[in-house]
């Protein structure tokens, strides 16, 4: 809680200096990610202060470990991908690329990777609109793409593990963590196909804490996850 609180005064200050410092894109991009951290934050306390972990079988907790690792690279590669599309929205790159699956008709485009993601860009112009040129933008939507792909994959793989795990609670976080990954992918398409409308880019954004979110769920029930007698096991 003391950490949260500190945490909650950290992320007003990144509100005031995103005004400030003329949508710096660091700092738009910390501020979006601090965002996403204290929804998790507090989804955890409200875990933790529930305390109520999985009581299951010796045989099943051994069973449950083999999943904290894939579910912690998975929490990791939406971490990543979450952070490259904060920092695709702050360099305005998202419309670098308006066409499927190609990006402005090319399937390889120039990109500019040094430019698109140099993060020690100067503090001072104003950045509404993105400072960067088209190649830079281009670099960034397309590491977006590729990390969507790659997220899809891995979380993809984790989902699939846990419904062939054949416990309830495990299959149920399954299938709640894929559908909120395929949701989460289809919307990313649907912000290219349909021209970015708001409704679009602000539910994309939504489903993806909410997948954030379910990961933390998973990887916090696993790693609490603890031997109880038959009589209580579930």
């Amino acid at each position: 809680p003391l950490f949260l609180l500190a945490f909650v005064i950290l992320q007003g200050m990144f509100g005031m200096w995103t005004v400030t410092l003329k949508l710096w894109p660091q700092v738009v991009t910390a501020h979006l990610l601090g965002g996403f951290t204290t929804l998790c934050l507090l989804w955890l306390l409200t875990l933790r202060l529930n305390n109520a972990p999985w009581l299951v079988s010796g045989p099943e907790l051994q069973h449950l470990a083999r999943f904290r690792r894939p579910a912690v690279i998975g929490l990791l590669v939406v971490i990543a991908q979450i952070t490259l599309g904060g920092w695709t929205t702050s360099n305005y790159a998202a419309v670098a690329c308006p066409d499927l699956p190609t990006c402005q008709a090319r399937w390889l485009p120039p990109m500019d990777f040094a430019s698109g993601f140099n993060v020690f860009q100067a503090v001072g112009p104003n950045y509404l609109g993105g400072t960067m040129d088209n190649e830079a933008r281009v670099a960034i939507h397309m590491s977006h793409r590729v990390g969507g792909v790659v997220t899809l994959l891995v979380v993809g793989w984790l989902s699939l593990l846990l419904l062939r795990s054949g416990t309830g609670k495990v299959r149920t976080l399954g299938k709640v963590v894929g559908g909120l990954l395929l949701a989460q992918f289809a919307l990313g398409l649907g912000n290219i196909a349909f021209n970015f409308p708001l409704y679009v880019t602000v539910t994309h954004n939504g489903v993806g804490a909410l997948l954030l979110a379910s990961l933390v769920t998973l990887c916090y029930y696993l790693f609490t996850a603890r031997a109880a007698p038959a009589a209580e096991a579930h």
